[in-house]
């Protein structure tokens, strides 16, 4: 590994020993190590800081109760650097410091390059926001909590087509990700078998420069939908769609909703809906004592946090069921994984690793998020 890496590496294995494990280590007991693979630095640190946050904020909970097993856990948090690359040396790192299992990534890209790495060490790997229908298909120590693509493009174009009555579509894909082309996929192949047409599909890079010339394509295309399955960056493009005078309705994923989407355009947004795994208002006890601890700032507290939480609760029930922390009694326990009762909702593993679960419909309207509908698998 280049010394650049290794220090930083080193350096968080350092702040997470310090952050969940030094108790058990003063009284002689082993403490259970699972990995926190997120991105600390680069372009999707500031999206991954809630997931981050979540992880910890489970841990040290369970801590608190006594930990698993009558074990501390030791969150071992690794730095995916926002690349693959770096994702799939943070991986690497987590199995030769013998971690049962994986809590990551968030973003599809990364995930797709460390679960390999999981895969190989068949160490379990659970993602709580990667949604790219490839990644459980690895193999079978990958789980995730999240929906994938292939449900959340069904469910959006769906409301394109039965709500909105939408019956042309523009998608906007970012080249550069996994998720954003999984996704857009998705959305194309079910709009179209519902009797839409799709008009065109335009594409970007992440971090080009300006988007005036795609948002002056779309408004030439007229469509009544415009789909665009990225993060923070469309709220960007929805800004400059908007400054084009198009009338289409803006349409996303569950990679909107963050606080940097919004600070980077969203609440200029007139009126668009996206996909989301769970939104702050749900009304169940979990969720309403996850909001009351956890709530920071302007903004409801965030779907990622809340995903993150859950998988590492998800884990600890796993490693409870299975009465072992072996990376294959815990793999086993996760595949059985029958109504497991989170913040985000009620889950299953039925004949796979992509969960039973439902979505959420959000509505964008004078620059706020609203919830519209929940859609059950």
């Amino acid at each position: 590994m280049p010394g650049p890496l290794r220090g930083r590496v080193g350096a968080w294995l350092c702040c997470a020993a310090l952050l969940c494990g030094a108790g058990a280590a003063a009284r002689g007991e082993a403490p259970i190590r699972v990995a926190s693979i997120f991105a600390h630095t680069g372009v999707a640190a500031d999206d991954n800081a809630f997931s981050i946050q979540g992880a910890r904020e489970a841990a040290e909970e369970l801590n608190a109760r006594g930990g698993v097993l009558g074990r501390k856990l030791e969150l071992i948090e690794l730095d995916d650097l926002s690349t693959p690359i770096g994702a799939k040396i943070a991986a690497e790192n987590a199995v030769r410091n013998q971690v049962t299992a994986i809590i990551g990534a968030a973003w599809s890209s990364h995930t797709l390059a460390m679960a390999p790495i999981a895969q190989a060490s068949r160490t379990p790997l659970i993602t709580t926001t990667s949604t790219n229908d490839g990644i459980t298909r690895i193999g079978d120590c990958i789980f995730r909590v999240c929906f994938s693509d292939a449900f959340q493009g069904r469910v959006m174009a769906r409301f394109a087509r039965e709500e909105l009555h939408a019956r042309s579509a523009v998608t906007v894909i970012d080249l550069t990700s996994d998720y954003s082309l999984g996704l857009g996929r998705a959305f194309e192949q079910d709009f179209q078998q519902d009797g839409g047409l799709v008009i065109r599909r335009l594409n970007y890079r992440l971090q080009q420069a300006t988007f005036t010339e795609l948002a002056a394509a779309v408004k030439a295309a007229q469509p009544d939908v415009v789909f665009i399955p990225g993060y923070w960056e469309s709220a960007v493009i929805l800004k400059a769609i908007r400054d084009q005078g198009s009338a289409a309705i803006a349409l996303g994923g569950d990679g909107w909703g963050t606080e940097r989407f919004f600070d980077r355009g969203g609440r200029d947004i007139a009126q668009a809906y996206f996909s989301t795994q769970w939104w702050a208002e749900d009304e169940s006890p979990l969720s309403r004592a996850f909001v009351r601890k956890y709530q920071r700032g302007p903004l409801p507290a965030d779907a990622p946090e809340a995903l993150a939480y859950d998988a590492v609760y998800l884990l600890a029930d796993a490693m409870r069921r299975a009465g072992s922390t072996d990376r294959e009694k815990v793999r086993d326990a996760l595949a059985a994984t029958r109504n497991f009762t989170g913040v985000t909702g009620r889950l299953s593993f039925a004949g796979g690793r992509d969960p039973v679960r439902s979505a959420v419909i959000m509505a964008i309207s004078g620059g706020k998020a609203h919830y519209d509908k929940s859609v059950q698998p």
